[in-house]
């Protein structure tokens, strides 16, 4: 096994993505790896079920979790029990580029002025993003044009008024409990250390939008590597259909060695939209997409082998129809 197998090895093990690292349960595998990208939600369910074997979209709804604005000041489908330390780490970082976009709209004092109805309009019931605007405007707020609209409900998120659940409705919610800086950090190194395998500063910032020098803290914070180094790495899968945004592709500062970078034009081909992607060995081989729902591959270098490919697709028209 040369160094790129090891390193593929050992990441897929990290991040669930071996029989020998499954998870039980989608809570269990959101707090693996730190929360799913979440603004398609069909993807973010699908990366769930690479890391949970026999997994259903019953048991994705069921789970205890929140869909909330986190890394990179991307929706994410998270553990609730991850929302304390993560709101103390991203929260008012994203909520500064959440309200100057209002400020450049020169919407501030509207936007500020709907929040008290927003938590009693969603208090009263679980509610949508176009039912939310309409009852506001019910109640002699101003229309929102295209632009704030889109990032009303991720600036309510990171006041923490509004939680929004694995469905998409928005419900009320407390701010979460404080949690202290140096100890989220803490928390975040190791988590990301556990979850997201070989990895330094770099890799870390990279994913989560942290400056590098908390990065640094975050992962000294952690100590040293200890039970990441001894995951079972000789168990990779010979097929995995990746979701779109899986965590794989996006947790680390380059895609290589999983995806090489001639290649990496055929997984991001602009407007930060990362193609659903074929794994063939733990390389990234071809990307692919749902047609008469079905699974069917766009292969850029070899294939998978047939039997393992078709083990896969069908076990994802199996979560589909679950």
């Amino acid at each position: 096994m040369d160094a790129d197998e090891r390193l593929r090895a050992g990441r897929l093990a990290a991040q669930r993505l071996t029989p020998a690292t499954a998870c039980k349960s989608a809570e269990e595998a959101a707090l693996a790896v730190i929360g799913v990208q979440a603004q398609d939600l069909r993807a973010a369910a699908l990366a769930l079920r690479s890391r949970v074997p026999g997994l259903t979209r019953s048991a994705v709804r069921a789970a205890p979790l929140l869909r909330t604005w986190t890394v990179r000041g991307t929706v994410h489908l998270i553990a609730a029990s991850d929302r304390p330390w993560m709101h103390a780490l991203f929260a008012r970082r994203n909520a500064r580029v959440f309200g100057a976009r209002f400020a450049r709209f020169g919407i501030v004092e509207e936007v500020n002025a709907m929040r008290g109805d927003v938590v009693e309009l969603c208090g009263e019931r679980p509610r949508d993003r176009p039912s939310l605007l309409r009852a506001l405007i019910e109640r002699g707020h101003p229309s929102l044009e295209q632009g704030p609209i889109n990032t009303f409900v991720p600036w309510l998120s990171t006041q923490g008024l509004i939680v929004t659940d694995t469905t998409g409705l928005l419900h009320a919610a407390d701010p979460p409990p404080a949690v202290a800086l140096d100890e989220a950090l803490a928390i975040l190194g190791a988590r990301y250390r556990a979850g997201y395998g070989t990895c330094d500063a770099t890799d870390l910032a990279k994913w989560s939008s942290l400056p590098i020098t908390q990065a640094r803290r975050a992962l000294e914070a952690a100590g040293p590597p200890s039970d990441v180094d001894l995951l079972p790495t000789d168990d990779t899968p010979p097929c995995l259909l990746l979701a779109a945004f899986d965590t794989l592709m996006l947790g680390y500062r380059t895609r290589e060695p999983f995806v090489v970078a001639e290649h990496d034009h055929h997984i991001l081909r602009g407007g930060g939209m990362l193609k659903p992607v074929v794994l063939n060995r733990g390389a990234a081989t071809g990307t692919w997409s749902i047609k008469k729902g079905r699974p069917e591959p766009a292969w850029f270098a070899r294939p998978t082998p047939a039997p393992a490919l078709a083990r896969e697709t069908a076990d994802i028209e199996r979560f589909l129809a679950s």
